[in-house]
This record gives structure tokens, C-alpha cells and sequence, in this order.
């Protein structure tokens, strides 16, 4: 919802009144007279825009601009305003898109100083940009029909979308002087679907052969992977009511907020059909489930593992009390602080959701987590030339959700048997609590040097308690070396600032921190790991659990790192014409966690960006203003991956535009506009030696000399509008926009041939697309 300021706490007479004493008859030459400068306006625009190309053309133009499935709409957007002098109140009611899916309608009625009652409604559409070709029925959903297609391409084209509609009512009364209430509730809802899937490889233990004759890789498949469409039908309720108190010292804001989410889908149940393809594209049924001499009740095969129910996201709800505002000591002593409680609970039935298997004596999962937070912060000027900055912030959250045991792998039966057997005692997966507590404390100070400069030093400190695993009788976490109870992190800030000139000012800053933590939390099961003392649950340091596997990774979010950034800007306004800014930024984050020096380190080793950016505006003439933006980014992540090959992701971005507007008559504005972006993701690989020491594998070498291609993603749009007057109170508008996008992946299709799905299902979207615009509107104005 839009509503547009049109008033603030002095009257626009009272504006209007002090602009006229202060030019006088310069004014007058405009043709308006007092009664228009304070009486406020209205205006309603009406006109039609049509879009070339077809659905296909617009999907990168079209994801949220509700121009992408028609050719031709309606444009439609009014404001109307009212003021009462008699009663002192104001009427507002606009909208805004009102022939588009992105419509929003707007309104307020008030009495300044005394009362205010709003509404709102808007509509958002989200359409994905690549478009599905499927066999599949009843996409959307939460029951779909999967129908393998004969060939890739020989289906139907689908293309998915969500579309969110909120309301919004409001009201606000000043109590006293020094006391308001203000309410608010919003109601959003959100239908349709967005891409989803799954996928299965036949465990032994789960799908496959019951006898020691092995199944046939030529007659049945072992694994597969579709696409099933999520289903979007859910709605959020949220409401916010509080007490406004101030006086000479103290502003407070007392109240409580709610935000309760529903979801009509419980689960998605899609039917599945036993036939799949293999890796050369050909149907063959799945792998059956294994007898009960494999596992205690038998498995299940895979087609009933790619149709069994998927959980979508539950029923839940928060509700939170919260206290915040700020308190002067002194003209220059202030404080500001806030403290707030959150009870969020999630009790959604599994049986009501469609979901079965659940633990014993758990009919949802109880969920419940309870969040304080509370932070208070200073700021002193204790002489002039000083100001003093200290703050610090508390979070602690608490998950009380109950404990239970809700996934079990098998393992197999000792000693072996023929054919192999497997027992369900194996590693344990309770569900994942998220308790943590969180400190950030901040301190600066800035002082005023000679020759106008301003230093400005800081320090900060951050840290964050866990939770770490059970033991492993309970629960087993799997795939990383170890875990980290706390993390802390503290660092410190410098920055110089200096006023050149009344035309030229300038910064520098440089900022470094450090972080570190506990020991780590083992999660190694191995013999070899016991016998050190460092088995599942045992806490020992990074060397311990590096020297029993060298490639051991660790959580980046965990590990010791340092960090440190530059930042250079500065703003010239040599004229009252002209103003530049520039901004410079560097920086890199490096793991320097404990490593084997043959392996090397693993996981992610370090990240590098870089940030440039220039904006301009310039004032041609008086009727006459140029502006434009250039911005270069470019960002690196290296990552050593266990398996043997080193990888450097890159994402460069450049930016640019220019615009230029003004007057050619007294009666005609034309404005133009270019802009242009570049994205590229480049994806660096190399092959890395053993965690020996010995030379790259042949076929992790002959990977890297294949490597994987670039994504790149850029936009060139053009754009112009001309406003003629046709009368005092009516103009006409014209806008033209061209654009042209290009989008170049290997995500879902290389050199030409699509990624397939078991059922022949592909995604994809037109490389090149061009679409042009062209609207024409009828604006009148009216007070």
C-alpha cells in the first residue's frame, strides 16, 4: 500500500504562506494563487499499455511487473485528498497498478494531532521465469499425477506462479498530549505453486534384491529424480498494538505483536507410476522393495518411496511483549534500550498434515521455542569536540520442543549374512533443537581534530553459545568432522573523515576482527577415534580430530577466521550544478582454523569482494538535470573440497546508467533513461592433490580440464516519457521501455540439451529475450 505524505506537523498554509513571503512575486509568473498552493490536490490517470513478444519473451521482464501473460492492459491509478478546514480532518484514498496484478489501493481519514483510522489492500504476482514442460497432471495440487512423456519437449508447458494479496487496517488516538494507541493488523494470503522435487537412490537395506543374485541394471532402475510442483495455499495474520508515551526526557513504545500462519496443504501426496528412466533416457520400472529376510517388515521400493507424502510447512504462530524507547540524561546524554519476549509454538497434527511414522506418543511436535531479547545503548557528548557510543545486545533463545526419535538409519547385521541383512539399530536422528544464546557489545568514539578532521575508533564484540550434540547412543549428527558450543568474535574500527572544503569531504576506514571459540565437539564414531579420547560426543581440540582424518571439515559458520575491510568515499559538490559520490570498498575473510599442511584445508578457505561505485547528477540548466550511476562488484569464494579438487567461485557484477529530463517547452517534459547490468558466475576447478600428498587423480585432473561453464545474466533497458500539458489541469503522458535480457546457464540445460527428469520433465527459458512497452495515460488533476 501507497499513501503519500501530504501533510506533516506544520499546516501547508503555514508553508505556503512563508514560501510567498520569502520570493514574493517571483511566483507569480506560475500562474498559481494562494487558495491552489494551500488547498491540497487530487489527480486520476486512465490510459492502456500494451507488451510485445509472447509469454516466453517477457519471463524475465514479466516476474513482477504483472506484464508477462497478456499483451495489452489497462493502466489506471488515481490519489484523492480532502481537507476539511471546518473539522481539521483529511481524507486520503488512492491507488495505484489498478489494471495490473500488482494493484494496491490505499486509504486514511484523520484528525492531525487527534485520531487516524487506514486501509489497505495490494495484490504481488510472482511468476518463475522458466518455463516446465511436463506430462504431469494436476500441477498445484497437493495430490499431482506424475505421466512420464515419451520425448523431452512433448508435453504440456507450465509456467508456476504465487500470487500474495494483504490487507492492512489501521487506528491511532492520542490518548493525552503524551500518550497515544496505535493498532494494526494485516491479513496476507498466498496461492499457487513454486518448483519443487525429489529424489531417491535405492539403500540396500530399503529397495533392491532379497537374494545374492544381483538385480538387473538393463531391466529395472535404481534411482530417479522428479519434479513436483510445491502447492501454495496459506495464509499470515499479524497484528501489532502498542502505547506511545513522551514527555521532555522519555519516549516509550509499550506493546504487544502476534503473527499467526495457517497452511491449507499439509503434505504433498504425489501418484507416481513405476516407470522411470535410466542414465540413457529409457523406461524401465524401479527397483522393488526387499524382502523381510533384508529387514524386519521388508523395505520399500522405490516407487513407493517417490510417492509417499512430503511434509509441507505447518500451522504455527509467535506472540511477543516488548518495552523499547530512549532516555535523555541530559541535552547530551541519551539512552536507548528495548527488551522483548517471544513464545513461538508449532502443534500442527502430523496424522491432520497426512504424515504416519511419527514416534512413539507424538502427535505433532510440540514445538516451542522462547526468545529474550534486550539490549541498551548510550551516547555522551561530554565536550564538544567528543561524542562517546556504547552498546550492547542479549538474545537467548530457547527451544523446549520435546526430544523424540523421528529417523533411524539401518545398519548392516554382524556377523554378515547371505544375502546381507540389516538391523534397525543403527544412527540416530532426534529432532534438531535451536537453543543459543547471542551477545554484540559495541564502543566508539569520535573526536573533532584540527584542520577539520574527525577520528572515529571503535571496538566490537560478538559471540553465540549452542547447543552440541548428545551422545551418540541418542542422537548422530553426520557428514562433519566436529562442532563448535561458542564462538566470539571481537574486532576493532578506524575511521578518518575530513571536511576539504565547503565544496569536498572524504573518508577512510579500515576495520579487522578476529573470531575463535571452544573446543570442538566431536561427532567421529571410529574405533581410531574412541581410542584417542576422541569419540562422538568428546570435546577436543581442531589437531585431534585433523590428525584422525586430514580431510576433516568443520562448519564455516564455526570455524577461526579473520576478517579485514577498507572503505574509501567522498562527496564533491564543486557547483550548486554538480555533485558526485565515490565509494571504494576491500575486504577478505580467511579461515584460519587448525589444517594438515600435505592435505591442505578443507571446506571453505577464504573470500574476497571488492566494491566500486560512482553516482553523479547534474544540473544541465535550469530546466535541464543529468544523472548516472556506474558500480563494479566482484566476489570469490575458494573452497577444498574432501574429494579432491579445488574450486573458486566468482560473481562479478557491473552496473551503469544514465538519465537525462527536462523541459522542451513551457508545456512538454521528456525524460530518457539507459541501464545496463552484468552478472557472472564463474566456476573455477582445479584438482587437488591426496590428503597424502600424492599427485591429483587422472580422473579428478581429466574433470578440471573439462571444467563447467560460465552463467551469465544481463540487462540492457531503455526508457523514455514525455508529459505534454494539454490544459492547466491535464497532461498526457507517453512511456516507451526496451529491453533486452539475456540469461545463459547450464543449470538446467548445456550446449542445447535440457536437464531431464525421470519422467522427461525439463525446465528451461529462452536465452535472448526482447520486449518493448509502450503506454499512454490521461492524467487530470483536481482540488
Amino acid at each position: 500500500m501507497k499513501i503519500s505524505k501530504q501533510h506533516l506537523g506544520v499546516s501547508q498554509t503555514a508553508i505556503a504562506l512563508a514560501l510567498l513571503a520569502a520570493f514574493g512575486p517571483a511566483r507569480a509568473d506560475d500562474g498559481q494563487s494562494v487558495a491552489e498552493l494551500t488547498t491540497p490536490s487530487s489527480f486520476v490517470s486512465v490510459g492502456a499499455g500494451a507488451v510485445s513478444g509472447d509469454s516466453k519473451d517477457r519471463a524475465l521482464f514479466g516476474q513482477y511487473n504483472g506484464m508477462r501473460d497478456n499483451s495489452a492492459y489497462g493502466l489506471l491509478n488515481f490519489d484523492y485528498l480532502k481537507r476539511d478546514d471546518a473539522t481539521g480532518t483529511w481524507l486520503q484514498f488512492n491507488g495505484t497498478d489498478l489494471g495490473l496484478s500488482t494493484r494496491e489501493l490505499g486509504f486514511r481519514y484523520d484528525k492531525q494531532g487527534d485520531w487516524k483510522v487506514k486501509a489497505g489492500y495490494s495484490e504481488l504476482e510472482r511468476i518463475y521465469p522458466r518455463t516446465i514442460n511436463t506430462g504431469m497432471t494436476g500441477v498445484g495440487t497437493s495430490t499431482p499425477t506424475i505421466n512420464r512423456l515419451a520425448t523431452p519437449g512433448s508435453g504440456t508447458d507450465v509456467d508456476l506462479k504465487t500470487k500474495r494479496k494483504n490487507a492492512m487496517l489501521g487506528f491511532e488516538k492520542w490518548v493525552s498530549p503524551s500518550l497515544q494507541f496505535v493498532t494494526e493488523f494485516k491479513n496476507e494470503d498466498k496461492d499457487g505453486a513454486r518448483l519443487w522435487g525429489r529424489g531417491y537412490d535405492c539403500a540396500a537395506y530399503v529397495c533392491g534384491s532379497s537374494t545374492t543374485a544381483a538385480i538387473s541394471q538393463a531391466a529395472f532402475v535404481k534411482n530417479a529424480l522428479l519434479l513436483v510442483a510445491e502447492p501454495i495455499n496459506s495464509n499470515t495474520k499479524q497484528i501489532d498494538a502498542k502505547l506511545n508515551f513522551h514527555d521532555e526526557k522519555l519516549m516509550l513504545s509499550a506493546g504487544y505483536y502476534g503473527s499467526f500462519y495457517s497452511n491449507s496443504n499439509g503434505s504433498l501426496n504425489p501418484v507416481v507410476p513405476n516407470l522411470f528412466n535410466n542414465g540413457l533416457g529409457q523406461p524401465f520400472p524401479g527397483y522393488p522393495a526387499v524382502g523381510t529376510n533384508i529387514i524386519a517388515g521388508g523395505g520399500t521400493s522405490l516407487q513407493n518411496n517417490l510417492q509417499s507424502a512430503m511434509a509441507l510447512p505447518p500451522d504455527n504462530q509467535a506472540h511477543q511483549i516488548y518495552i523499547d524507547g530512549n532516555y535523555a540524561f541530559t541535552p547530551k546524554t541519551k539512552a536507548n534500550f528495548k527488551y522483548a519476549y517471544t513464545h513461538a509454538t508449532q502443534n500442527a497434527s502430523f496424522a491432520g498434515a497426512g504424515l504416519s511414522g511419527a514416534p512413539a506418543g507424538m502427535t505433532d511436535l510440540g514445538g516451542r521455542v522462547d526468545t529474550i531479547l534486550a539490549q541498551v545503548g548510550f551516547t555522551t557528548r561530554p565536550i564538544d569536540k567528543l561524542s562517546l557510543l556504547a552498546n550492547v545486545r542479549y538474545e537467548n533463545k530457547d527451544d523446549k520442543t520435546p526430544n523424540a526419535l523421528y529417523n533411524v538409519e539401518a545398519t548392516a547385521v554382524t556377523p554378515a549374512t547371505t544375502p546381507a541383512s540389516y538391523t534397525n539399530v543403527g544412527e540416530f536422528w532426534n529432532n534438531n533443537h535451536v537453543t543459543s544464546t547471542k551477545v554484540n557489545g559495541k564502543l566508539e568514539a569520535s573526536y573533532l581534530l584540527p584542520a577539520n578532521y574527525r577520528a572515529t575508533i571503535g571496538a566490537d564484540y560478538a559471540s553465540v553459545e549452542r547447543e552440541v550434540p548428545t551422545p551418540a547412543g541418542d542422537e548422530i549428527v553426520a557428514g562433519l568432522g566436529g562442532l563448535r558450543a561458542r564462538n566470539s568474535e571481537t574486532g576493532y574500527r578506524l575511521e578518518l573523515r575530513r571536511n576539504m572544503s565547503e565544496t569536498l569531504n572524504g573518508a577512510i576506514g579500515y576495520s579487522s576482527s578476529k573470531r575463535g571459540g571452544s573446543d570442538w565437539t566431536s561427532l567421529q564414531t571410529s574405533a581410531a577415534a574412541v581410542a584417542a579420547g576422541a569419540g562422538y560426543g568428546a570435546t577436543v581440540p581442531a589437531s585431534t580430530l585433523v590428525g584422525l582424518s586430514a580431510t576433516t571439515i568443520m562448519p564455516m559458520n564455526m570455524v577461526d577466521l579473520e576478517r579485514d575491510k577498507w572503505k574509501l568515499s567522498a562527496d564533491w559538490t564543486p557547483s550548486e550544478r554538480l555533485t558526485v559520490q565515490v565509494s571504494l570498498e576491500d575486504g577478505k575473510d580467511k579461515n584460519t582454523n587448525f589444517f594438515n599442511p600435505v592435505a591442505g584445508g578443507k571446506g571453505w578457505r577464504d573470500s574476497d569482494f571488492k566494491m566500486y561505485s560512482l553516482d553523479m547528477s547534474f544540473a544541465l540548466s535550469d530546466n535541464w538535470k543529468l544523472n548516472g550511476y556506474a558500480s563494479y562488484g566482484d566476489q570469490t569464494l575458494h573452497i577444498n573440497h574432501s574429494t579432491g579438487y579445488l574450486l573458486a567461485l566468482n560473481d562479478r557484477s557491473d552496473a551503469f546508467g544514465l538519465g537525462v529530463d527536462g523541459k522542451l517547452s513551457s508545456k512538454l517534459l521528456v525524460g530518457a533513461n539507459l541501464a545496463y547490468l552484468s552478472d557472472i558466475n564463474k566456476y573455477g576447478i582445479d584438482a587437488a592433490p591426496s590428503a597424502t600428498g600424492a599427485p591429483a587423480s587422472a580422473t579428478n585432473l581429466a574433470q578440471a580440464a573439462i571444467g563447467l561453464p560460465d552463467v551469465t545474466f544481463r540487462t540492457t533497458t531503455l526508457s523514455f516519457f514525455g508529459k505534454y500539458a494539454l490544459q492547466k489541469n491535464a497532461d498526457i503522458r507517453l512511456d516507451l521501455i526496451h529491453q533486452r535480457a539475456r540469461l545463459v546457464e547450464w543449470t538446467w540445460a548445456s550446449n542445447g540439451v535440457p536437464f531431464t527428469f525421470a519422467d522427461n520433465t525439463t525446465v528451461g527459458a529462452k536465452q535472448t529475450q526482447n520486449v518493448s512497452f509502450i503506454g499512454v495515460t490521461y492524467i487530470y488533476k483536481f482540488q
